[in-house]
């Protein structure tokens, strides 16, 4: 053993404990590491799924405006169409060829795996023959002359879709795993630290307190040679003892301040182990209570979805098959957008000898809570016109607004502010005519002069209403003509935020809309409707409920 250290216990203590400390903290150090390794590659692995993700949105815009190119109106309009096309096209190549080739300019550094880069050699055909169809629509100078690249671009969207879909979990299961990895690692190192730990005891503070032992041993030999001296030197008896006293009480307070010391450090070791232990358990329960809640979390709205998703079959059963209504008339379409995946506008169609029942709804609120309202709607629609064979609308709708009400609050001691605005037509074949009533709702007629005309409703809504005042319902009456045209709608298309302005898109709208279109069957209005929509609202999100029924008599 070095005779230095044996003359100097505390440094032999200073330098293990500096050894000691240094160890474990460069361990913590190596563990920091490799977290924010990790945490960088999670961040570069984000933005490459985000990429990946939003390439599917793209492909479908690049459809759709071809979709839009191809039934464009004017040359004017088909410019525009054909401008956006071009930078959605440009946009969805540059960002297809960065994760392909995970270009440094994307901010995609890092490499493909083999599995991914596979993945991009069979999806390679589908984009070709996107890109290759893109660029003649852009080099095509009408309308009438992409239909082949149009057909083209749809034959490859769902298997690129469907390819790229598989590319995107993909990267997101890499991701997981490299996750997985650096939990293996925390786990590796927190062993590493305990050995040492346990190494260090073993190695370094054992052998210091047997050092100071031996210095304790070494002292009183010392003492015990310095007391024979004195034996020697002083012959008298009193001064001996002195000497004895003043050498034994110089030892003990050396072994009492050598036995504090070891206990301080034993202190120290001990409340820095009990540390590194509560935190790493810490971090581990953290860590096994955020994957639980977002298992539940998952669990739980995948469980959601599926009850709506389900809910909206159980609706369109109620409301009827779309094309068995629209078979009645010459020609007609039901445009339906629910802002959920379960919607608070309904329709209802009844036929009953010469007379055709035609009704458009709009519940208070939207999703689940108004979808329940469209059933009770739907109902008690049933009990008035079918079972009660209430013809007139003014009396529908009177008889129709008491019984909503009667259902919803004289039984609840709480009152039910909920309810419904309405359009009702009666068309009467034998006599050519239709009668109208409205709860706040208009109808839109369009006669032999191919002008628009509007029949306001009643001011009063169907159900509970705040003001205390009468409520009425009027029946308007229109005389019509074979080829004739009339619309119902609810005012989710109308109150949709968008545009430039980020404003309503207003009845105003709504009316140039259907009168632009009016010459076009009542298939392509209603496609050209969906999406003079889907281009004003934009990014934005949906508003409303949107339903408006188009029927040619």
């Amino acid at each position: 053993m070095n005779k230095y250290l044996l003359k100097n216990p505390k440094k032999r203590f200073t330098a293990s404990y500096v050894i000691a400390l240094s160890i474990i903290a460069l361990l913590s150090i190596a563990s920091q590491i490799v977290i924010r390794s990790v945490l960088n590659k999670q961040e570069k692995d984000a933005r490459v799924i985000n990429i990946s993700g939003r390439q599917r949105m793209l492909s479908q815009k690049i459809s759709k405006l071809a979709l839009q190119l191809e039934r464009a109106d004017n040359q004017v309009e088909f410019k525009e169409i054909q401008k956006e096309f071009s930078t959605i096209v440009e946009l969805w190549s540059s960002s297809h060829h960065g994760l392909r080739d995970r270009l440094p300019e994307m901010e995609l550094q890092g490499e493909n795996s083999a599995t991914i880069k596979q993945m991009f050699e069979d999806i390679a055909q589908n984009f070709d023959e996107m890109y290759e169809a893109s660029q003649s629509i852009l080099l095509a100078k009408e309308a009438y002359i992409i239909d082949s690249f149009v057909s083209q671009i749809l034959r490859n969207e769902g298997s690129f879709l469907k390819q790229m879909n598989t590319i995107t979990f993909q990267y997101d299961h890499e991701s997981t795993a490299r996750i997985q990895q650096v939990k293996l690692i925390e786990m590796i190192l927190l062993g590493i630290t305990l050995l040492s730990i346990f190494l260090e005891a073993f190695f370094i503070f054992r052998p210091a307190v047997t050092a100071v032992d031996k210095y304790l041993r070494e002292t009183i030999n010392r003492g015990l040679a310095l007391r024979e001296a004195h034996d020697n030197l002083l012959a008298s008896e009193e001064k001996k003892e002195s000497v004895e006293k003043e050498l034994y009480e110089q030892l003990e307070k050396n072994h009492e301040l050598q036995v504090n010391l070891n206990k301080e450090l034993e202190l120290k070791i001990n409340e820095r182990t009990r540390e590194i232990q509560d935190k790493n358990e810490e971090i581990l329960a953290q860590s096994n209570e955020l994957k639980l809640q977002n298992d539940l979390l998952a669990s739980a709205s995948q469980k959601v979805t599926e009850s709506i998703t389900y809910a909206t079959k159980l609706q369109h059963s109620i409301l009827g098959y779309r094309q068995e209504i629209l078979d009645d008339f010459k020609d007609g379409f039901i445009l339906n957008k629910p802002k959920d995946i379960i919607s608070g506008d309904f329709y209802w169609y009844y036929k009953a000898g010469s007379l055709r029942f035609l009704i458009v709804a709009d519940c208070t609120g939207h999703g689940v809570s108004a979808a329940f309202m469209t059933i009770i709607g739907n109902l008690l629609l049933n009990d008035i016109i079918v079972n009660q064979q209430i013809k007139s609308p003014n009396d529908v709708l009177n008889l129709l607004d008491m019984e909503l009400y009667s259902l919803l609050n004289l039984r609840n001691t709480h009152k039910v502010y909920d309810g419904m605005d309405l359009g009702l037509v009666v068309i009467n074949e034998d006599q050519r005519i239709i009668e109208f009533s409205g709860a706040k709702r208009p109808f839109y007629f369009v006669g032999a002069d191919n002008e628009i005309k509007k029949v306001a409703g009643s001011k009063s809504t169907i159900g509970y209403s705040t003001k205390n005042i009468k409520k009425s319902f009027e029946t308007q009456t229109i005389n019509y003509q074979g080829g004739d045209r009339l619309y119902l709608s609810s005012d989710g298309f109308q109150d949709q935020f968008g545009g430039n302005s980020n404003s309503k898109f207003m009845q105003n709208r709504l009316i140039e809309s259907l009168n632009r279109t009016m010459n076009y069957p009542m298939e392509k209005q209603k496609k050209v409707l969906e999406g003079v929509f889907d281009k004003w609202k934009g990014d934005n999100a949906q508003t409303d409920d949107v339903l408006i029924v188009g029927v040619e008599l």
